[in-house]
């Protein structure tokens, strides 16, 4: 599931936007294999590169990586010769897939063959983050990180504690967004604008059954329109932003007569359960929600089968958009809805720790390595490499009129032909989640993928200001204890029950409270218990 996530949210922060900042200096010479070479040594003005003399080869594992340098015209990627040329570095790229990162780290592992620099998602297997660790086949970072103040910065989330050990960090997080409370857009309602107006509905539901109102008043303008679809499994759980929020994220805890209890176990549950049983059996949610691909929700959307998904598109979706729907405009089709408030009033978000999947290195390099790895690290997560990633180089790819940054590049032409292996490289550091709010993105030439653009912006402002994240408490979230690691597999139970009484036939309630009890022989009691312990101990409330 992260890893679907994850994809769709990375395919629209790659595509969104194309723009840029100026060069950092000449480029390198090319070398075989369309592997770029550094030979130039200089001294920096950068905090984060200062004096770098002796060239370090480092090697770095990223998804689809050595794909990148094989792309003709890789050894003339400017930025990416300007970057090795900047740090002094080679970087030697080290191919892995989204089919067999996971298995392939764990060989390297077990075989001291791991890459210098890596990715991998240990929140989600903090036993083997402990084990790695211990074994001393991840480096621990340094106790003085002034050295590195981007790193600096982003070491001091309150949602990496539990990666702390022995009062050392031995990875630094991948971030999406600066803030937890940033990813209000990433559990989206897309909803036809147009259909809506036409049903006589100009503003988001306020309840419930406004909702099913609005729903049938649309279906009953589109015979044999879905109500809503989904993007994925998961995002089932934004239904519960009007009556529990904190379930909305699988992952978190809550505090309940005085036990910390996985949000799925408490019951907080009922209502949300209650009106998706009612979406289901009034015909209002996808009968096929518990067989679909992760792209059949979405596809039924674009399409016109649906009227509401539960996600947001992703650029590539906008031309199959607009050609499934050539009567309407994009912008007056288009729009994102607000669920419903909960019963306190409050209208929230989803919310979630803001990274994903974190950076490692081999506790087999060299200090001296080492020290240029971080530097290259904080070099990559700053202001400045972030823009010539997202933006290109000013002047070159892109310039700055009447505030806003316009692209130069011709028609046809994006960054990543330009620059391959930036791109391909460019998430090594960060996600860069929070770029298109940041105003210093390149207005997209394309009138569609413009407006799509200012959409987001206008919507993720909007909940910004006149909504709060779901409550989640982070340090219980990410806490690890043998008995909660194990509630990852309980989760998944979890979810594939609240599919089953959704589409179930009793009473709703009694089904859930039966499949939760079920958990209970599986480990559920001992991890709440555990997890109860380890919080009190800690101090949290």
């Amino acid at each position: 599931m992260k890893k679907n996530r994850m994809m769709g949210s990375v395919a629209a922060m790659l595509l969104l936007t194309t723009t840029v900042l100026s060069a950092c200096g000449g480029a390198n010479e090319g070398a075989s294999n369309g592997n770029p070479k550094s030979t130039v040594s200089r001294t920096s003005t950068s905090a984060s590169t200062d004096t770098v003399t002796e060239n370090e080869n480092l090697k770095v594992a990223l998804w689809g990586i050595q794909d990148a340098f094989n792309t003709a015209g890789a050894s003339d990627d400017t930025i990416f010769n300007n970057l090795q040329q900047k740090l002094n570095v080679t970087i030697e790229p080290v191919q892995i897939t989204w089919n067999d990162w996971l298995e392939k780290l764990k060989v390297w592992a077990a075989s001291s063959q791991l890459p210098d620099i890596f990715p991998n998602d240990l929140a989600g297997n903090l036993a083997l983050y402990r084990t790695w660790a211990k074994q001393g086949i991840i480096k621990p970072l340094p106790d003085d990180l002034s050295p590195y103040p981007n790193i600096q910065k982003i070491m001091d989330e309150p949602s990496l504690q539990s990666f702390k050990l022995d009062g050392k960090y031995y990875m630094i997080p991948r971030m999406t967004y600066p803030s937890s409370s940033d990813w209000v857009m990433d559990r989206a309602i897309s909803y036809r604008k147009d259909w809506a107006e036409q049903a006589g509905y100009t503003s988001s539901p306020k309840s419930f059954d406004e909702l099913v109102a609005m729903i049938k008043a649309v279906q009953a303008q589109h015979p044999g329109v879905t109500g809503i679809s989904l993007t994925n499994k998961p995002y089932l759980l934004t239904a519960f932003l009007g009556s529990f929020p904190e379930a909305s994220n699988e992952k978190s805890w809550i505090k309940e007569d005085g036990k910390w209890i996985p949000a799925f176990a408490s019951t907080r549950m009922y209502e949300g359960i209650e009106h998706l049983r009612t979406l289901y059996q009034e015909g209002l949610l996808d009968k096929d929600i518990a067989i679909q691909k992760d792209s059949d929700g979405t596809m039924k959307f674009v399409n016109g089968q649906s009227f509401m998904l539960f996600g947001q598109l992703i650029p590539t979706n906008i031309e199959p958009f607009v050609k499934a729907n050539p009567d309407v405009k994009f912008e007056e089709a288009y729009g994102f809805m607000d669920w419903y408030p909960a019963t306190d009033g409050q209208l929230y978000t989803f919310a979630e720790t803001p990274f994903w999947s974190e950076i490692y290195f081999s506790n087999q390099m060299s200090d001296a390595k080492f020290d240029r790895a971080l530097k290259l690290i904080d070099y990559m997560i700053g202001d400045e490499y972030t823009a010539l990633v997202r933006n290109g180089i000013e002047g070159t790819d892109y310039k700055v009129e009447n505030g806003k940054s316009v692209s130069l590049l011709p028609d046809g032409q994006t960054l990543t032909d330009k620059y391959p292996v930036t791109i391909g490289l460019g998430t090594l550091g960060s996600w860069y989640g929070g770029f298109l709010y940041s105003g210093k993105h390149v207005v997209n030439s394309n009138p569609d993928y413009a407006a799509y653009d200012q959409m987001l912006i206008d919507k993720f402002n909007d909940l910004k200001a006149n909504a709060k994240p779901a409550p989640i408490n982070f340090e219980v979230m990410t806490m690890s204890t043998p008995a909660k690691d194990k509630v990852a597999t309980l989760r998944a139970d979890a979810m594939n029950s609240l599919f089953k009484v959704v589409m179930g036939k009793d009473d709703p309630l009694e089904m859930w409270k039966k499949e939760i009890k079920a958990l209970d022989a599986k480990g559920l009691q001992e991890a709440i218990e555990e997890t109860t312990k380890a919080a009190v101990e800690l101090g949290i409330e």
